[in-house]
């Protein structure tokens, strides 16, 4: 199956905007940071930028820096000269694969710190220097890369060079979390479900009112991934022309984000200190103590809070004495 061809899809606000940031860069040759979380498409976004620039003709080299082994970075980046080593052949690196086209590094933030210094060369002069080799070789590349890690972080603890951060942060596009651009789901089910349809091998004609309600209302931490990878199953799966409500039981209710149209103020409240303790959960993977020191709050209040909510392992409470807790 494809993924995400034509890659942004949705009319949102959030969507439009990074559409405008797209091509506000794409014609230049400026190195591009694309930020966001997890499975939010910035490997799209980097495609995107490479289909609408002058280099479009020329190749899009992706490198997941997280995937790489410490031991061969500089020789999968930069290449091997004949005799580096023992029995040892020539051997370009991605950087002079992209010869004319983009490189897409992806989870910058892992890179090796060894591999920074040249990485930084590689930019400031446009050539490489293969392990082994005596002579840099000019190269002529656009370079992308991408993060879900705070960067800004980990130069002030040195993990990450901050000159290297100044040179790859030149233009910084953020990729929005699938939350802040719920109304694109129904337009995103649709062309996940068409995607789909080819290899199942059976008709389903769209999502009822019903199961996009629960779509929609999801907190979806794995965002458009995980979305996609919820349709597909269901595509997969199912038995009926259209998904259905019952088909998405295994979403579950406690990782749905309430929708608050409105009412007192503690109504509200209570709804975004709901959305505060899921997202706790989800950052510390549901380990409730690390979410409650991610909260700054002790265990019993953090504990008091799930109970309140429905998170917990006690039924939700009567509203009696919430006010105190809020």
């Amino acid at each position: 199956m494809s993924y995400l061809s034509p890659p942004i899809i949705g009319c949102s606000e959030p969507a439009e905007k990074l559409r405008n940031n797209i091509d506000q860069v794409a014609q230049t040759n400026m190195t591009v940071m694309i930020r966001g979380e997890k499975g939010t498409g910035k490997d799209v976004v980097a495609n995107e930028i490479h289909r609408k620039s002058k280099r479009a003709g020329g190749p899009f080299i992706k490198v997941n820096c997280g995937a790489l082994p410490r031991d061969l970075v500089e020789s999968e980046l930069f290449g091997v000269a004949k005799g580096a080593f023992t029995n040892a052949v020539e051997r370009p690196g991605k950087f002079e694969l992209a010869h004319g086209g983009t490189i897409f590094l992806d989870e910058i933030g892992e890179l090796d710190e060894k591999a920074q210094p040249k990485l930084l060369q590689v930019t400031e002069s446009f050539t490489v220097d293969r392990l082994g080799g005596r002579l840099p070789i000019p190269v002529d590349f656009r370079l992308i890369v991408a993060t879900n890690r705070n960067l800004e972080q980990m130069t002030e603890q040195g993990t990450f060079r901050d000159d290297l951060y100044d040179r790859l942060n030149m233009y910084s596009i953020l990729v929005p979390p699938l939350r802040a651009r719920k109304d694109d789901i129904p337009l995103l089910v649709d062309y996940f479900i068409g995607d789909c349809l080819g290899q199942a091998q059976r008709m389903v004609e769209g999502a009822t009112p019903e199961a996009l309600d629960i779509l929609q209302e999801y907190w979806w931490p794995g965002n458009v991934r995980e979305l996609r990878s919820v349709v597909s199953r269901v595509v997969f799966t199912g038995k009926n022309d259209w998904i259905c409500e019952e088909d998405l039981d295994f979403l579950s209710p406690k990782m749905c984000r309430p929708v608050v149209k409105g009412g007192s103020y503690h109504d509200q409240m209570t709804a975004f200190s709901r959305q505060i303790i899921v997202w706790a959960l989800q950052e510390s993977e549901g380990n409730r103590t690390k979410a409650a020191k991610l909260l700054g709050l002790t265990r019993t209040k953090f504990y008091r809070l799930l109970d309140l909510h429905g998170l917990g392992d006690e039924p939700p409470r009567n509203g009696q004495g919430e006010k105190d807790w809020l």
